[in-house]
């Protein structure tokens, strides 16, 4: 699973480089390149879905 995890991560950095070589003429949105830098910075841990819930009731 490692292995995975490291391919992404590299991946990403891949896109990232080729993003910033083309400059404005790059394909990505910002979102994505935003996303790509957190999966960079945060590993995959960042893509693994979050099952903490932020709502709460008051009985």
């Amino acid at each position: 699973m490692q292995f995975i995890n490291t391919n992404r991560v590299k991946s990403a950095k891949f896109k990232l480089a080729q993003h910033r070589v083309q400059g404005e003429r790059s394909s990505l949105s910002i979102i994505q390149v935003a996303r790509l830098m957190d999966l960079v910075k945060n590993g995959d841990d960042f893509s693994q879905p979050n099952h903490k819930s932020v709502f709460f009731s008051w009985n």
